[in-house]
């Protein structure tokens, strides 16, 4: 993961006002000083708050998406949820030039947060390798088959039906019902959130001993190992015995490197 000392190094250098304020108050309001507050640190590029999650470029600059610099660190008026590929954030104080607090941040941005989904940058990259494997991409919307369901307030427990095989599977990371309740009772997990998803998705590579394997990632041999080692949870990863279309390791450590790139 990057260093959050020389992440707060780099904040002190972009420091923000927020608006109408001044002095020391200024430093405070966006997260400069030390605080056990929610917050987000951005990484090493620009970035933008955006009032939809999309694309900056559709967007006016000011009404539509503020300009968050690299390194800044920004407190919340919460944690930041997910929502697909974005943060959804409320910032404690409007950025300068800014006419709105909340708002979406691109999840690749933010280098670290005070959300309890902030994992490693092998196992984030990883996560993302899986929702590619499974067709799912960065949707924790999708049922088998790509339906989509409307509520993250439990798993929606309905099967579907393609080339004669049958599933209940949901979510980015394709969750069995079964397989689901046992994570949601194990993890205490309150609904079938993104946040929820990434959770579950990472207890259970601790569960079937992988996690190891995934965090310590750092070629493609080590990669096999833990695409070899998850394939008995996910079955379009190579070596799954569930006879379902599987990626090669190969094609799959090329889209983990891409990913990686996120982070």
């Amino acid at each position: 993961m990057k260093r959050v000392s020389s992440i707060l190094a780099a904040a002190s250098v972009f420091a923000l006002a927020a608006c109408g304020q001044a002095g020391d108050t200024e430093t405070d309001a966006l997260g400069l000083a030390e605080s056990d507050e929610a917050f987000i640190i951005i990484g090493s590029n620009n970035t933008f708050i955006k009032k939809t999650p999309a694309d900056s470029s559709t967007h006016d600059l000011g009404s539509e998406k503020c300009v968050i610099p690299a390194g800044a660190k920004i407190l919340l008026q919460g944690d930041p949820s997910y929502e697909g590929s974005h943060f959804l954030v409320n910032t404690k104080a409007m950025l300068p030039g800014c006419g709105f607090s909340k708002g979406y941040v691109f999840r690749a941005h933010v280098s670290n947060s005070s959300s309890k989904n902030m994992f490693p940058e092998n196992v984030s990259a990883f996560l993302d390798t899986i929702g590619y494997a499974e067709g799912t991409g960065d949707r924790y919307d999708y049922m088998y088959t790509h339906k989509v369901f409307y509520s993250y307030a439990g798993h929606p427990r309905q099967i579907q039906c393609s080339y004669g095989l049958c599933s209940d599977a949901a979510g980015r990371y394709q969750f069995l019902s079964t397989t689901w309740d046992a994570m949601r009772r194990k993890l205490g997990l309150p609904d079938f959130s993104p946040e929820s998803q990434d959770r579950a998705a990472v207890q259970l590579m601790k569960d079937v001993g992988c996690y190891s394997a995934v965090a310590s990632i750092d070629g493609p041999n080590t990669f096999s190992r833990a695409a070899y080692c998850v394939a008995g949870q996910w079955a379009s990863f190579p070596g799954s015995p569930y006879g379902q279309p599987r990626h090669s390791e190969g094609h799959l450590y090329g889209k983990y490197q891409q990913f990686l790139q996120r982070y």
